[in-house]
């Protein structure tokens, strides 16, 4: 049996010859000024106004049709000139016998008139430019038919107003927040939810008209937070006017009303199936295997999605086009195994890749695969040689064509920029890789490196961090995932044939179990490398942070371009000839020195790199193993809001808001391992504070809700998102024990008086529960928290008039965020060992406020802040109270 350091040479060895035999890459780029230029367009197109849109596109045809017949008289002169020859008096240089006859008809060679045969020079430039002015022209009055420049919606957004609309949800709703109008001098924030929709019908002033247009809108409440893509609903929405290019964006004026689920669809049906499998086989299998095969992510973890997030695996539940590809490739050699010829193969595939399109939607990273995938087929079937990144211009001309809005769409972009990577830095990477490393190996390091460089310059415009271990994470789990994705689609394809529900489910069951084994792995692989140290590096944000990103990229590339053509170079022959015998040639003794030296390197650097991995391993299995420590109190970072979990018990607690995002509030109950809720305590009906209920009530069982709010009636929120459970509106004085923990109601003192319209912001504030917490640990000793919600001033004053001695704490919750209308003197009330704030970062209200920071130094009150520390679990241990990191 050969030795491993044998099969490493071989290897090599075998790489090497490859790599000699291997003829320069070249790229066609005749189409890449047509890709550029439309993309070009579609940025201006969608945000240019109608005229200016329309006339820009009349420019180009008219700048192509000049340049055409400037062009056309250049070379018809030119022509001219060679047509006459030589000039008078000077002999024709003489030729070989016949060469005019035998190159007659050779591309480029003299006809026996005197004039050139083939293109005449420069029509190759001519052709580049041509089609570049042709897209551009094109992507310009695609944007131009596709705005809503007529009708009731072209005049909403014109002239501002309202309208009704019915609609379709296409993805799930987003968090979103902004200053509210006088912040941050008051501190309040606007929070809501962002969606996508498309709109079917819309009503206008009586004027009822049909519509099939995307729009965004942004709302507040948790009716549309609740919202489910696919759902169809009914809603009032506004637009602020001034609108005369981009997606249309509105903002909802009221509740929506959600019109009942039309039957569903064979596809939706199979989809449905599939999911219900993959949940039956493991939360892993339950948010991956879906989002591998077909792109669903409604069954993902949150935790399991930010160690994606974290370690650059986020695209692998995105479908690309590796998946287009590998569906193209499997029907192909099916219907090749059968038989079939070329042609036939290639129209399985592509019956293939379009049923699998209709299955998943049109996502841009799928949309853009397919049309590459289609126009790379009809090369082949002509007969030509399809080049990837000719054909990749292609697909972007067609596609943006088709919707110019792609253009500034992150999915379609990235998309893009990751397979202009592969296709011009892969293969340069992996010949230099496969010098030190066999071929296999170089290509599955290669081919995420240059997709990473060309795409992080985007990436970080999305998030403003570099993931670490995006490397070694991606090659590790790029075995993985044609194995799920294989399996995938073979429960897919088993579902959704006709016959007996039950025995195709359990027929199915056997290659979604073996792709639920790989979705362990890629699971595993997430978290392993996003519990490392230092997963996440920072870095700046927006423009400047691209534009830095873009310099490492940029040298990066370049280097391996360099390294690649410089090593591929011939090296000279020529030399001096020196006297003397030659030198002894090495003797086998040599050889084998050299061969041992070898393979010590090659060892040491094996034994390196698993050190390097055993490190992560190691503190992942023990994190997992030891779980959370034995806390009292967990303050949660949820971004710009409030949650706080007190412990009642093991795997229970009291919890004291929600934050705004409902997936954060789960990834907080997680880290403390909570499953049950004794209590949710809703200090006031600010979204913030408000937000992630759904998420509570989805991560563990919820026993009692209490609520405070300005208004004479409950919030919304707690009846939609909180059906069944029992709800109750607490008054000051009251008090409840569970298990550990013992909770006193300190304000408000009653409702608020009846009124006409809402609340303002500062009275839903003054509104808040106020509420202390006394948590009793194993040796007697009690924790006393003082938790006020958002109280401002006067309510912080009511509360102080009523409260006494129960306002003096040991640790307190700052009010509203430290914002300084929350006022000083409850901390000097409630004299503290230790406060606690959460606030988003760099949020921009100011908070926590100078003010505040510097009277809590100069009371000398340590303070945490989750936007510095993350969430902290606080311990009690003696007579200290000790923090320690929950997010680790």
């Amino acid at each position: 049996m050969r030795s491993l350091s044998a099969w490493w040479a071989g290897a090599l060895e075998h790489q090497a010859h490859r790599d000699a035999r291997a003829p320069g890459r070249t790229w066609d780029l005749r189409l890449l000024p047509a890709a550029l230029a439309a993309w070009a367009a579609g940025m201006l197109g969608t945000r240019l106004p109608l005229a200016q849109a329309a006339l820009g596109a009349a420019a180009c045809v008219v700048v192509l049709a000049l340049l055409g017949a400037v062009l056309r008289v250049v070379l018809r002169a030119v022509a001219d000139v060679v047509a006459r020859g030589p000039a008078a008096g000077q002999p024709p240089s003489p030729r070989p016998p016949g060469h005019g006859a035998g190159r007659a008809g050779a591309a480029g060679g003299a006809r026996a008139d005197g004039r050139r045969n083939g293109p005449p020079r420069g029509s190759a430039s001519w052709s580049a430019l041509a089609l570049a002015a042709l897209a551009a022209a094109a992507v310009l009055l695609s944007a131009a038919a596709d705005r809503p420049a007529t009708g009731a919606l072209g005049t909403v957004l014109t002239d501002g107003g309202t309208l009704t609309v019915t609609a379709r949800v296409l993805d799930p709703p987003r968090p979103w927040s902004a200053p509210g109008p006088d912040a941050p001098a008051a501190g309040e924030d606007r929070t809501g939810v962002v969606l996508e929709l498309a709109l079917e019908e819309i009503v206008h002033e009586g004027h009822r008209e049909r519509v099939e247009t995307p729009a965004t809108v942004f709302a507040d409440g948790p009716a549309w937070a609740g919202l489910a893509p696919g759902a169809r609903l009914t809603a009032v929405l506004r637009a602020d006017g001034g609108q005369e290019a981009g997606t249309p964006v509105l903002r909802a004026a009221a509740p929506p009303g959600v019109l009942p689920a039309p039957e569903r669809t064979a596809r939706e049906d199979v989809r449905a199936r599939f999911v219900v499998a993959a949940a039956g086989l493991g939360p892993d299998a339950a948010g991956l295997l879906p989002g591998m095969t077909f792109g669903e992510r409604s069954g993902l973890d949150p935790e399991l999605e930010q160690a994606m997030k974290d370690t650059g695996l986020t695209h692998l539940t995105a479908v690309s086009g590796s998946n287009c590809a590998l569906v193209t490739a499997l029907a192909g050699h099916a219907v090749l195994a059968l038989g079939a010829g070329r042609r036939t193969c290639l129209l399985a595939g592509l019956g293939a890749l379009g049923a699998f399109v209709a299955l998943v939607g049109p996502d841009p990273s799928v949309l853009r695969a397919a049309v590459m995938g289609a126009l790379g087929a009809a090369g082949l079937l002509t007969g030509r040689t399809a080049l990837s990144l000719t054909t990749l211009a292609g697909a972007v001309v067609a596609l943006l064509v088709v919707r110019p809005a792609l253009a500034a769409e992150y999915g379609f972009v990235l998309s893009v920029l990751a397979t202009a990577g592969i296709v011009v830095s892969a293969r340069p990477l992996a010949r230099l890789l496969g010098t030190r490393v066999p071929e296999v190996l170089g290509i599955a390091v290669a081919v995420p490196a240059a997709a990473q460089a060309w795409c992080a310059p985007v990436v970080v415009l999305l998030q403003p961090a570099v993931p670490v271990y995006s490397l070694p994470a991606n090659v590790l789990a790029g075995p993985l995932v044609p194995l799920v994705t294989v399996c995938g689609l073979a429960g897919l394809l088993l579902l959704g044939l006709p016959g007996a529900p039950a025995a195709l489910a359990e027929a199915a069951l056997v290659p979604l179990t073996a792709g639920a084994a790989g979705t362990r792995l890629v699971a595993g692989t997430a978290r392993l490398f996003a519990g490392a140290p230092a997963a996440l590096a920072p870095w700046p944000d927006g423009p400047a942070g691209a534009l830095l990103m873009a310099v490492p990229s940029a040298a990066f590339v370049l280097g391996v371009h360099v390294l690649d053509l410089r090593r591929r170079r011939p090296r000279p022959v020529s030399g001096t000839l020196r006297d003397g015998p030659a030198p002894p040639a090495p003797t086998e003794e040599d050889r084998r020195r050299a061969a041992r030296r070898r393979r010590r390197r090659r060892a040491a650097v094996a034994v390196l790199a698993l050190l390097l991995l055993a490190g992560p391993v190691l503190r992942a299995v023990l994190d997992a193993r030891r779980g959370p420590p034995d806390w009292q109190a967990l303050v949660c970072d949820v971004g710009q809001g409030d949650a706080v979990l007190l412990r009642t018990g093991p795997g229970r607690a009291v919890l004291v808001d929600t934050g705004p995002e409902p997936r954060a509030l789960e990834r907080c109950l997680q880290r403390g391992r909570v499953e049950r809720l004794d209590l949710v305590v809703l200090t006031h009906a600010h979204a913030d504070h408000t937000g992630g209920l759904p998420g509570a009530l989805h991560r563990a069982d919820v026993a009692e809700l209490w609520y405070s709010t300005a208004a004479p009636g409950p919030p919304e929120q707690v009846h939609a998102a909180a059906p069944g459970t029992p709800v109750h509106r607490p008054a000051a004085g009251e008090t409840r024990t569970l298990g550990d923990l013992r909770l006193t109601v300190l304000a408000p003192q009653g409702p608020a008086p009846r009124r006409r319209g809402p609340a303002s912001s500062s009275e839903e504030n003054d509104a808040s529960l106020a509420l202390r917490a006394e948590l009793t640990g194993q040796d007697g000793t009690t924790v006393s928290w003082l938790l006020a919600g958002d109280l401002e001033e006067d309510g912080a004053r009511a509360l102080l008039r009523t409260a006494g001695p129960l306002a003096d704490v040991d640790v307190l919750k700052l009010s509203h965020h430290g914002a300084r209308n929350g006022g000083t003197d409850i901390i000097d009330a409630a004299s503290p060992r230790l406060a606690v704030v959460s606030v988003g970062r760099d949020n921009d209200y100011g908070h926590p406020h100078p003010q505040i920071l510097s009277h809590l130094a100069r009371a000398g009150v340590p303070l945490l802040r989750t936007d510095e520390h993350g969430g902290v679990f606080l311990l009690r241990e003696g007579d200290r109270l000790r923090a320690v990191p929950a997010d680790r």
